[in-house]
């Protein structure tokens, strides 16, 4: 029997549903470590969300296919997956709702500066001089048209704004006025009024975006990053935010986590900082089993294309 295991804490209504679905399947649900060990020998199936390391690889010899149910797949063994010849597909597609909806409202925050007025309530200040914006009509740049790109191109082109952005390849979008190549990204930090980032970490794409793209920012711009940490040159950026080269800063991923304790950005007030909580949802598993028992059933009865196949040479 074809065994799966699941190293995450899957809700038993969804265990159950893979279960009765699936009867031909050995389910088992395993977060500990020494455990899991023990029964990756026999497996041939791993969804898992953060956990792929090159140990686990080595001590399942039968692993044919990796559903990570996780975005990005950096954590993955990918040189040693690549090698081997499994398959791994991912869980694009569950972020776009909830991420796009951080997004607008990280916009919202500041065209409004809600964030100072926070502080002159937390301060009990009566303060009216707070400059008020408007998201509408101004340009939002996207670095990553993917499904969460596309979904935020979607919301801010309802909301009336101007959509450019970056795609690997640079053709047509959905809602997104103009579509750039990577060779031309400096253009989106040039011409936007909020910078979206959602690049994926590879090793192409570490520190990717420094000080040569802030540079090119508008001193009125902002920067929402919400892909990966490590895709961004800190230093570059704390020393743009100091120098006003952008306007603010909306960040919930870090090249460090958690944020050390003496970083800069927590004590700026052109700052918002969020604990890496942009990619959670009450429906995230639920989302999560549609791609499952989508590749699930492709993948046990040979027929079909499974969704969410990875690049494992690229890294997504």
């Amino acid at each position: 029997m074809t065994r799966a295991l699941i190293t995450f804490e899957l809700p038993d209504p969804f265990l159950q549903r893979l279960e009765q679905n699936y009867p031909q399947v050995e389910w088992v649900r395993c977060t500990e470590r020494d455990p899991l060990f023990e029964l990756l020998p026999e497996t041939e199936i791993l969804l898992t969300f953060f956990r792929g390391s090159r140990k686990m690889l080595d001590a399942a010899p039968k692993l044919k296919w990796i559903q990570a149910i996780s975005a990005g797949i950096d954590y993955l063994a990918l040189d040693e997956i690549g090698r081997r010849g499994i398959l791994v597909t991912n869980g694009r597609g569950i972020h776009a709702i909830h991420m796009a909806e951080y997004t607008i409202a990280a916009m919202i925050n500041l065209a409004r500066g809600f964030h100072l007025m926070f502080r002159h309530q937390m301060r009990k200040q009566w303060e009216r001089d707070v400059p008020q914006q408007e998201i509408y009509g101004a340009t939002a740049g996207i670095i990553g048209l993917g499904a969460i790109g596309l979904e935020i191109a979607r919301k801010a082109a309802f909301m009336g704004m101007r959509v450019i952005g970056v795609k690997r390849t640079p053709t047509p979008q959905p809602h997104v006025d103009d579509v750039y190549g990577p060779h031309d990204m400096g253009v989106v930090f040039q011409h936007s009024d909020y910078v979206v980032n959602l690049l994926p970490y590879t090793a192409a794409t570490d520190k990717m975006i420094d000080r040569r793209c802030f540079d090119l920012m508008k001193p009125t711009a902002a920067f929402i990053n919400i892909g990966r940490g490590q895709t961004v040159n800190e230093e570059d950026l704390i020393a743009a935010l100091r120098t006003h080269k952008m306007h603010a800063l909306v960040s919930d991923v870090y090249y460090t986590e958690p944020l050390p304790a003496d970083s800069p950005l927590w004590e700026m007030d052109n700052v918002i900082l969020t604990p890496h909580v942009c990619g959670v949802s009450p429906h995230y598993m639920a989302r999560a089993m549609e791609i499952i028992e989508h590749n699930l059933s492709v993948y046990l009865s040979g027929k079909g294309d499974m969704i969410n196949k990875v690049d494992v040479v690229a890294g997504y």
